[in-house]
């Protein structure tokens, strides 16, 4: 299926494509082990395997929000936004303009736009995760 998975992170809409992401989950249950070095900022236990989470939330961190889960063969991770906002097809978000203003970060790859309202910034998720690294 292709389409986009919209979320915040702080007051900022961000989306993914939906095929970067293997399945959304309700962060509960973070756990930190001695040893753990940034950006892995816990472990999530998911249906009985350990899921190493890192935290893109700006910020403290808090008991709330949603964890994208990737998976890229043995490396699965999670990554903690502030909250999951919708699932859309491909079709409800459109691109501003074909190319990428410059100045924004290296993940950001396009522009997008629902409806009349703000931009939403298509990232590359694992982009994003290395420069938290």
């Amino acid at each position: 299926m292709t389409g986009y998975i919209t979320f915040r992170l702080a007051a900022r809409e961000l989306a993914c494509r939906l095929d970067e992401v293997r399945e959304v989950v309700r962060l509960a249950g973070l756990e930190s082990l001695p040893g753990m070095t940034p950006p892995v900022s816990g472990v999530l236990e998911l249906r009985g395997s350990p899921l190493p989470v890192i935290d893109l939330r700006l910020g403290g961190q808090s008991e709330r929000g949603d964890v994208l889960v990737l998976e890229a063969g043995a490396d699965t991770v999670g990554v903690v936004v502030d909250q999951v906002t919708a699932v859309l097809d491909e079709d409800d978000l459109v691109a501003s303009s074909e190319e990428v203003p410059t100045g924004l970060p290296h993940y950001v790859v396009q522009v997008l736009r629902r409806d009349a309202g703000a931009p939403v910034l298509l990232v590359d998720l694992r982009r994003l995760v290395a420069v938290a690294a």
